[in-house]
C-alpha cells in the first residue's frame, strides 16, 4: 500500500475558497494513507500566526486544529530522519544546490519511510531526486 507524506500546499488546498477539487477527491481517495510531517505542521502554524488578525487569519487556524490535526497521523523528524537529511544537504551543498531546510526535512522522512511526497511544488524537490530516489507526485495535475 502507497503511503503519502504530504506538504503543506496539499493540505491547505481545502480551506481555498475555490479549491482544486482534484486535490481534494485524492485527498478523500486516499485520506487513509495520508500523513504529515511535524516541520509542516510548523509551516502551515507559522504561516497563520504571522498573518494580521482577522476573519482569515481565524479560519485558517480553525481549519487547521479543527479538521487537519484530528485527521491525519503526524510524522516526528527523529534521529534518522536526520541522518537522512544530513546525507541530502551534504549532497546538494557539493554540487552547489542548496535546499531550504524544511524541504529537505521533509523530503527526509519521505524516504526514509520510502513514501510518496505529495507537493505542487514538485521543482523545489526535484534537485534531491538527482541523487536519492524520493518520489514525487503533483495532485494538481490530473
Amino acid at each position: 500500500m502507497t503511503k503519502y507524506l504530504l506538504d503543506s500546499n496539499i493540505i491547505s488546498e481545502p480551506s481555498k475558497p475555490v479549491p482544486n477539487m482534484t486535490v481534494v477527491n485524492k485527498l478523500i481517495r486516499n485520506s487513509k494513507e495520508c500523513c504529515i510531517a511535524a516541520v509542516t505542521y510548523f509551516e502551515m502554524l507559522h504561516g497563520i500566526l504571522i498573518l494580521p488578525e482577522g476573519k482569515r487569519k481565524q479560519r485558517l487556524m480553525a481549519y487547521l486544529q479543527e479538521t487537519v490535526v484530528p485527521f491525519y497521523d503526524f510524522i516526528s523528524y527523529d534521529l534518522e530522519a536526520a541522518r537522512v537529511n544530513a546525507e541530502i544537504i551534504a549532497k546538494l551543498e557539493s554540487v552547489g544546490n542548496p535546499l531550504p531546510i524544511i524541504d529537505s526535512q521533509i523530503a527526509s522522512i519521505a524516504l526514509l519511510n520510502n513514501w510518496v511526497l505529495v507537493t505542487r511544488n514538485v521543482k523545489d524537490f526535484e534537485p534531491i531526486q538527482n541523487f536519492f530516489s524520493l518520489k514525487i507526485e503533483n495532485w494538481f495535475e490530473e
